[in-house]
């Protein structure tokens, strides 16, 4: 994928922002000012970097529990692809400097989110994390689109922006879609409410504060 014209759309509206500001465009230079698109595109980093080793946990407790269902195996394996290719991505046209100093607690975070509830509860326990997560991330990457939208010109630059999170949140949607299908006709208690609520909430405020 070429990636090129994203990352025009992000200097130039990071350039828009500067120069509304009165000051001096240096988004390559590392004492760059953050502002809103940097910020969520740091949160974007930090997202897919935990959403990767959210997989990798989950398939290091299916081994460890000696788990037979190679459809969680499987389930693990694919979705970690996709959210390996996402941060590719954004590692690609997000500089350095405007990635989050949080990514190794990320990358902790995520692997004990994966691990932990998947070593107690098996697949079930996976699927219903997985779903909650994924809720979060859809709403995180529509919010990020419809600003983008929202807000003109829209420039070819800016138009490929958003086809990139379009694309990743098109990906998110269908990770959430199959681990609640996998979850049909299986008792959701008070225990997975309340599950489904903390998953949800930690994520908001990681989200934060990767911004």
């Amino acid at each position: 994928r070429d990636l090129s014209a994203v990352r025009r759309g992000i200097r130039w509206l990071h350039a828009r922002e500067v120069a509304s500001a009165g000051k001096e465009a240096e988004y390559d230079c590392a004492g760059a000012r953050w502002y809103w698109l940097d910020r969520e595109l740091s949160s974007n980093v930090a997202g897919e970097t935990g959403a990767v080793m959210i997989y990798r946990g989950a398939r290091a407790a299916l081994e460890l529990r000696g788990e037979t269902s190679e459809a969680a195996l499987a389930f693990a394996a694919e979705h970690e692809r996709a959210e390996a290719r996402h941060l590719g991505y954004f590692e690609e046209v997000v500089p350095r400097h405007m990635h989050t100093k949080l990514l190794p607690v990320w990358r902790a975070a995520g692997f004990t989110l994966g691990f932990a509830p998947t070593l107690v509860g098996g697949p079930r326990a996976l699927f219903a994390t997985v779903e909650s997560v994924e809720s979060f991330v859809e709403d995180h990457y529509s919010r990020q689109i419809r600003r983008l939208e929202e807000d003109p010109p829209q420039t070819p630059d800016v138009r490929a922006l958003v086809h990139l999170l379009q694309l990743c949140c098109a990906d998110e949607v269908h990770h959430k879609d199959d681990a609640r299908r996998r979850l049909e006709g299986t008792d959701r208690g008070v225990l997975f409410d309340a599950w489904a609520f903390v998953v949800r909430l930690g994520s908001a405020l990681a989200a934060d504060a990767a911004r």
